[in-house]
C-alpha cells in the first residue's frame, strides 16, 4: 500500500447521491444482481451482509460515463480473470 498527501482542489466533481450495485455469488457459479439508491455505503453493506444467506458479494459504485461504469468498494468476482 501507498499513500500521500494530496491537494482536495484538484477534484473536479462528486456525486452526491451515488447509486450502488451488489452483486451476490453462490458455490453454484449463479449470481443476483441488485442496484441501490438512496443509501449511504454503510447502509448498503449492513443491507448486503443480511441478506447475503450465505453467499459473497461484490459492491460497486456506479459511475456515469457514456453507459455506466463501475468502481469495486469490496469484494472479489469469482469470474473475474
Amino acid at each position: 500500500m501507498e499513500t500521500a498527501l494530496v491537494d482536495p482542489r484538484d477534484q473536479t466533481w462528486e456525486i452526491e447521491d451515488p447509486v450502488f450495485r451488489v452483486y451476490f455469488h453462490d458455490q453454484r457459479g449463479t449470481s443476483s444482481e441488485y442496484e441501490v439508491r438512496g443509501a449511504q455505503v454503510d447502509e448498503v453493506l449492513d443491507w448486503a451482509a443480511r441478506v447475503a444467506d450465505g453467499r459473497t458479494f461484490v459492491l460497486y459504485v456506479c459511475v456515469p460515463d457514456e453507459g455506466i461504469g463501475l468502481v469495486r468498494l469490496l469484494g472479489q468476482d469469482p469470474n473475474a480473470a
